[in-house]
């Protein structure tokens, strides 16, 4: 078998993603071969013939990988060669509207929502139409981050006459992600612990305020009461984990605060039942979906989904539920499902050309 093509890019982002790693510690393991490759090399589209499979996890604050990754991936495709993200988990990330409408080709269960493009249909519709509060999402972005609350039509205005001339920055917030992490902190030990991080955040921070500001639309989703709580799912194949993550106080948005927990009776099999068939209707063997749960009406609702969630706090939960509803008491490492994965289309591939 040729070497599995995994992309790590630490001479871009010092701080590059933790499933590159993971993958190539489980191809070790395994006596899997790999090598490590630059995506971006002036000549790895002409040699991608020397690899079986293309593994590049990539970043949502590296500029390069925004503007080109699904592209390389792609090419790759086109080579024949499976991939992770493949196009049907690439073509949405980290970009919600896009995730809206792939979410509303298959009728899953979303938030109203609305895109403007026009700002004089945007500022008529959220003088008339529109029921406050109102959501505010940039396209762009990861735990909390460019999320708002608009209370009110004079609210909202004022933040579309922003996004119709300068725009917002969609790079992360220090002062949001001090506030985030200090409102979720325990303790003073769980406060030094992300202290420890800082370096890091900086780093990531450097590299998006190189992103241009959003701009020239504006999106909005339906205000729902959540019960104090949502639901970070992940559906691997046929398997899926779970954790909670607790509001923060006086805010409205979970995401991003790390007070995570793993109670399994809020995991119901509605929600089960619609994350499976979601990934599912979608084509996605490998993704995490965002559920708000209604506190009026205890039903889940999808509000954003990604396949590069935090894996480590997935793997936490040391076990999964199948489509059955039938827990497994085994830890889930989506890294080395997906290298799995990868080597079975391999092998599927090497069958059609015998």
């Amino acid at each position: 078998m040729k070497p599995i093509a995994i992309c790590e890019n630490k001479k871009i982002f010092d701080h590059y993603t933790a499933w590159a790693p993971r993958m190539i510690a489980y191809c070790q393991e395994k006596n899997i071969p790999y090598e490590i490759v630059n995506c971006y090399g002036n000549d790895f589209i002409s040699n991608i013939d020397c690899y079986s499979a293309l593994a590049w996890p990539y970043q949502i604050y590296v500029i390069s990988d925004r503007l080109e990754s699904r592209n390389i991936i792609t090419a790759a495709e086109l080579k024949g060669l499976p991939t992770f993200p493949n196009s049907y988990l690439g073509w949405h990330f980290d970009d919600k509207i896009a995730e809206m409408y792939a979410f509303q080709s298959v009728k899953a269960p979303i938030p109203n929502s609305w895109v403007f493009y026009l700002e004089d249909e945007c500022v008529d519709w959220l003088k008339n139409k529109a029921v406050y509060p109102l959501v505010a999402k940039l396209r762009c972005g990861s735990g909390a981050n460019n999320v708002r609350m608009l209370n009110n039509s004079e609210e909202a205005i004022k933040y579309a006459g922003i996004m119709f001339s300068k725009g917002f920055d969609p790079s992360p917030s220090l002062a949001y992600k001090a506030y985030s992490k200090i409102q979720s902190s325990k303790n003073i030990k769980m406060i030094i612990s992300r202290a420890k991080k800082i370096p890091q955040f900086l780093s990531t921070r450097k590299h998006a305020k190189m992103i241009p500001h959003e701009k020239g639309y504006c999106y909005f989703q339906e205000f729902i009461e959540n019960a104090g709580y949502d639901l970070k799912v992940v559906v691997i194949r046929d398997k899926i984990t779970f954790c909670a993550r607790n509001v923060r106080k006086n805010d409205f948005r979970a995401s991003g605060g790390g007070n995570v927990y793993y109670d399994r009776s809020l995991l119901t099999d509605d929600i089960i039942d619609t994350a499976f068939k979601t990934a599912r209707d979608l084509k996605l063997d490998c993704v995490g979906f965002d559920f708000v749960i209604n506190k009026n009406t205890g039903l889940g609702t999808i509000i954003e989904m990604c396949y590069g969630f935090d894996y480590e706090t997935q793997k936490e939960l040391g076990a999964y539920v199948d489509e059955n509803h039938v827990w497994h008491e085994e830890p889930v490492c989506a890294p080395d499902e997906m290298i799995d994965l990868l080597c079975e289309r391999i092998e599927n591939e090497n069958c059609l050309l015998r």
